[in-house]
């Protein structure tokens, strides 16, 4: 989930030319309308504009900050703090922006300076307290760290997970004993959670406590863990308990978890070797040195099991690429030469045993002689790098991060080759909305034209012709200029004929596309209101409503707080206060369907808003009407498939998915290779 920073204030003041009577204020306000919705290229343009009028107010440069940290700008945003800071040290979401900002970038004393600045104002935020105790623990104070988590479980004493990030840190200061005691606290504190069993598991391992290991992997696997290293482990410990059914099950599982752990094909390749399934055998280690060719363990042991099988030229070919990388290890020659003698060249075999038994014979002259032992390996649940900070970090989980992974595939990138490895995120395809520009994409059939719109836009009412789409694209500035001249230029209109539907509607587009949505709803409002009959305005306000609400969920006024992404699945008190929001939103659609009966895209949008209420059933009903009028419907198949996940139907989940793969949504594939394991 991508999350940003997001300071709500209210400054007001005047500003001219291209943006006629609009107000500093207005334009703040429609900039964090763009934050809100990741629109940050043209967020940044608001501020520009704003710092252009008033370059001594502090708050723009914040603003600009903020979004320059979601494009990862972060030598950009401590530049803009600096400015803000300056024009007004008395801001404690420009310390604490400034402190982000100087904890990516590594200057971890600055960055703690800034928290604790920011905490002076807001000695209780949870989020700065995190965020200076991740930036003490890359900082090496880890005992400063230790104190910050502590006063954040203070404050938030309903978290359980402060004592596992506590023993974490104590094994960076390598104090075993203190971890195990933390992880002990933890795992009294969270009973359901098998994280502390398989953390202590793997320190009692390492301190050949075997059968307390044993007992805390058993522990954590049945707290269901989904870690694979818990399962290699525990399948070890099996082995040596001569439990190979066990093992062979716990490594199963593991590659369940996992496919391409290569520890886990590796132990489980040894186990069925010592079984005599020789062939499966092969086949994991093949797996082994098919992932990484350094392993020379692994193709040692392959390669006797080749000669066992009879797989002669498979078992030379191995045994020579050993040799090329330890020319003087005895085994490998005997074993080549075991092969090639096998295959019919007895020669050329006495020639490679009698070099082997030269090199055997003649130590001191010869380099060390090579060795390889193959054994079972450990699973490292806890990594420590010097400079590399854990991912597992608590501030991952509560402090706000900015996920720089890419939102989405473009056509021509990441759809070659086996494209169901990819991952995916298990979220609907997005509303349909109407606007003048979207992303092309030629892989969907998804028909996007309507009679509705085509008529419309056969009366040349617009700046540009409507389309529908759920892929909208940035607007660049002079796209924007364009929208705001034609703004000033409607409003001169609709001052002459107020009583003009057509003119709100074409308002209500420019509005829409420069982030006003609560303009262009009022605008909306007002057309229907003129033409009660008017499709298209019921449609794109119930899309806007949609909007709006998703820009409210993700500011919070007066207070530094996280900026979340919304996604589909809302807590159910989120769900509540919007109650009325969505019920408008649902009356719009239902008039819009009311109006155009065969207008898919209101069905669709019905699905998407009854999916984010959970009412599963109800949006399958809603997407299948879709389907019903547009057979190629590929996002309505996607969010069905989908839907059928979280109905636990697995049957029309496969069906649904499969189609819209079809239809071109790609992202399908890796879905269902997920859901057929």
């Amino acid at each position: 989930m991508k999350k940003s920073i997001h300071i709500t204030l209210f400054i007001w003041f005047s500003v001219s030319s291209l943006f006629g009577q609009w107000n500093t204020d207005r334009i703040t306000l429609i900039g964090r309308n763009a934050l809100a919705n990741e629109d940050y290229v043209l967020a940044i343009q608001y501020f520009n504009q704003v710092i252009k009028v008033k370059p001594y107010l502090a708050e723009p440069y914040m603003f600009r900050a903020i979004a320059k940290i979601s494009l990862d700008d972060y030598v950009g945003a401590e530049q803009d703090c600096n400015i803000a800071i300056e024009r007004s040290p008395f801001i404690p979401q420009a310390f604490y922006t400034r402190g982000f900002a100087r904890k990516k970038l590594g200057k971890y004393k600055d960055a703690i300076q800034d928290f604790d600045k920011a905490l002076e104002f807001s000695p209780e935020n949870t989020i700065i307290v995190i965020n200076r105790a991740e930036a003490k623990e890359r900082n090496k104070d880890y005992e400063g760290a230790i104190k910050d988590l502590n006063y954040f479980s203070k404050l938030n004493p309903k978290e359980k997970s402060i004592d596992y990030e506590i023993g974490r840190i104590r094994l960076s200061q390598n104090d075993t004993v203190a971890a195990i005691k933390a992880f002990d606290k933890f795992i009294e504190v969270d009973t359901i959670s098998p994280l502390g069993y398989s953390v202590r598991a793997l320190l009692k391992m390492q301190k050949k406590d075997e059968d307390g290991a044993f007992s805390d992997y058993n522990e954590a696997i049945k707290r269901k863990s989904e870690y694979e290293g818990d399962y290699i482990n525990r399948g070890i410990l099996n082995v040596k308990r001569n439990r190979f059914n066990q093992a062979l099950s716990d490594y199963n599982e593991a590659i369940r978890l996992d496919p391409k752990n290569i520890l886990a094909y590796y132990n489980r390749g040894l186990l069925r070797a010592n079984l005599g399934d020789n062939n499966n055998a092969i086949g994991d280690l093949d797996k082994v040195v098919n992932a990484d060719s350094t392993n020379y363990e692994a193709r040692l042991q392959k390669a006797y099991l080749e000669l066992q099988v009879g797989d002669l030229a498979a078992a030379e070919k191995d045994f020579k690429v050993i040799l090329n990388k330890y020319p003087f290890f005895v085994p490998a020659y005997y074993g080549m030469a075991e092969a090639i003698e096998k295959s019919g060249r007895r020669s050329e075999a006495q020639r490679i045993k009698a070099l082997a038994f030269e090199i055997e014979t003649n130590k001191d002259f010869y380099k060390k002689k090579q060795t390889l032992v193959a054994k079972n390996q450990m699973a490292q649940k806890i990594q420590q790098k010097k400079e590399t900070p854990n991912k597992n970090n608590l501030t991952d989980k509560f402090s706000t991060q900015i996920n720089t992974s890419a939102k989405e595939n473009k056509y021509g990138e990441g759809i070659r080759g086996n494209i169901q490895d990819n991952i995916s995120n298990l979220e609907i395809e997005k509303d349909f909305v109407l606007t003048y520009y979207r992303k092309t994409d030629d892989l969907r059939r998804t028909n996007t034209y309507h009679p509705t719109i085509s008529r419309y836009n056969s009366k040349q009412l617009l700046l540009s012709s409507l389309k529908a789409t759920n892929r909208e694209i940035e607007l660049v500035p002079d796209v924007l200029n364009k929208h705001f001249e034609s703004i000033n230029t409607l409003s001169v209109e609709i001052s002459k004929n107020p009583s003009n539907a057509d003119f709100y509607f074409a308002r209500a587009m420019d509005f829409a596309l420069v982030q006003d949505f609560t303009s262009a709803i009022d605008d909306l409002s007002k057309a229907v209101s003129i033409r009660p009959d008017f499709t298209l305005a019921y449609f794109m306000r119930a899309n806007l409503r949609n909007k709006l609400i998703k820009f409210k969920q993700t500011s919070v006024s007066n207070n530094l707080t996280e900026t979340k992404s919304v996604t589909t699945k809302l807590p159910l008190d989120i769900r509540e206060s919007y109650k009325a929001d969505y019920e408008m939103i649902m009356a719009d659609l239902n008039r819009t369907i009311e109006l155009a009966p065969d207008f898919s895209f209101a069905y669709f949008n019905k699905g998407n808003l009854l999916y984010t209420l959970k009412n599963y059933n109800e949006s399958l009903k809603a997407y299948n009407k879709a389907i019903s009028i547009d057979p190629d419907f590929a996002e309505a198949y996607f969010n069905c498939g989908i839907t059928n996940i979280q109905l636990n139907d697995a049957s029309n989940a496969n069906l649904h998915l499969s189609k819209a793969g079809e239809l071109g949504i790609y992202q399908a594939y890796s879905i269902l290779k997920t859901l057929q394991k």
